[in-house]
């Protein structure tokens, strides 16, 4: 079962794009074109394998050109990573985020968030499927897709035309999809796609696209004198704190720190002094911004707002700064990155809540949640013991 951001349990469900090429397109050619888009990652590079009687083994993707070319190969598939969009160039991350216009109807985080970003680490894949001419798909004139060009060449393709199959699975971003086809679609005109549509019949709160580029909200914070102290002064007062799930997919609290690399299978927590050896680490790297946030960010969850309930009036801003019961999600991340040569402090929570945060910390600020200190530093020894 997987759970995202719009509260719904799907059941893990991924989407298929139907590709049939014209004849005067190349197989290798439109396999170059597939590997050359610009969202895919080369680190790890494409994973090749194909099918041998019930079992999928293990190709180079050199041998795979030989067979290709030969025109003599069994059922194959090539796994390529897509790029998180903070690795993107700034003109093809807003080329990609451009592509939420066409999404009918839009997500309900679209346009609610003034500083939109995702997770600090995703994992998503895109497959390719190449199968020798002869194989057919039902594509039926009846049949509902959310993506169709050239339906024309599907219903006129003959046993000589050769298919492709582009899975995308369960999470997956909408707008990278619709890129990705969009980028074949551009190179080779010729080329008769359809399929898209998730499991629930549409573009929004299906399986394959629950997820949104619009959901987290940025709040960054500069580091004022060193990652020690910044870390220090927000856990002190409750507003960075780590958990965990336990049984029944319930959230308990714990000490320590959790890197948002295990999002399903959760190791030993990192200590304080840990967690600050990992981040003096990361920003020894020669690496960009988000390359240094995804090795530092850590899952977060903000504190209820009756922990401040002893001062009545930082109780009673928190409880306004709350959204509806209805759209809540206290869950979020937080890591340290370098932007310009300077130390920041970076939270990633959903749009909703940033009202909520913003509050918390200028209540922090002005004094007016001291008292928090006490009870923090209270149930971390009592949690010790």
């Amino acid at each position: 079962m997987f759970i995202y951001w719009d509260g719904f349990e799907i059941d893990g469900s991924d989407t298929d794009f139907n590709i049939v090429l014209p004849e005067n397109v190349q197989v290798w050619e439109f396999v170059e074109c597939f590997l050359s888009i610009p969202i895919f990652s080369n680190t790890p590079k494409p994973s090749v394998s194909y099918r041998q009687g019930n079992k999928w083994r293990k190709w180079k993707l050199a041998e795979l050109k030989e067979k290709v070319l030969t025109g003599d190969y069994p059922d194959n598939r090539i796994q390529v990573f897509c790029r998180h969009i903070e690795q993107l160039p700034d003109d093809l991350q807003a080329e990609v985020y451009a592509i939420s216009e066409r999404r009918d109807p839009h997500e309900s985080a679209y346009g609610k968030s003034e500083n939109p970003c995702i997770e600090p680490v995703i994992e998503m894949t895109v497959e390719l499927q190449i199968q020798q001419p002869g194989v057919r798909h039902g594509i039926e004139d009846g049949d509902e897709y959310g993506y169709i060009h050239n339906f024309e060449l599907f219903r006129s393709a003959s046993r000589e035309n050769l298919w492709f199959r582009i899975n995308v699975g369960p999470g997956f971003y909408f707008e990278y999809a619709m890129f990705i086809m969009d980028y074949l679609r551009d190179h080779f005109p010729g080329i008769g796609t359809c399929g898209g549509l998730d499991c629930g019949g549409g573009w929004t709160g299906g399986c394959t696209y629950a997820r949104s580029i619009h959901y987290y909200e940025r709040i960054l914070l500069p580091v004022k004198h060193s990652p020690r102290n910044t870390l220090k002064r927000l856990t002190e007062y409750d507003i960075v704190r780590s958990f965990e799930y336990t049984k029944g997919w319930k959230c308990e609290y714990i000490n320590g720190f959790h890197l948002a690399h295990y999002p399903h299978v959760w190791p030993e927590p990192l200590s304080f002094k840990a967690y600050l050896e990992l981040i003096d680490m990361a920003f020894e790297l020669d690496a960009d911004p988000y390359s240094i946030v995804s090795e530092t960010a850590i899952r977060v969850m903000l504190p209820p707002v009756e922990e401040y309930a002893e001062n009545p009036k930082a109780f009673k801003a928190l409880q306004t700064a709350l959204p509806d019961s209805e759209n809540r999600n206290f869950t979020g991340y937080f890591a340290f990155t370098k932007i310009e040569g300077n130390l920041m402090a970076e939270f990633r929570v959903p749009y909703m809540m940033k009202k909520y945060l913003l509050t918390l910390l200028e209540l922090a600020e002005s004094g007016a949640i001291d008292f928090i200190k006490t009870v923090t530093w209270q149930r971390r020894q009592n949690q010790d013991e």
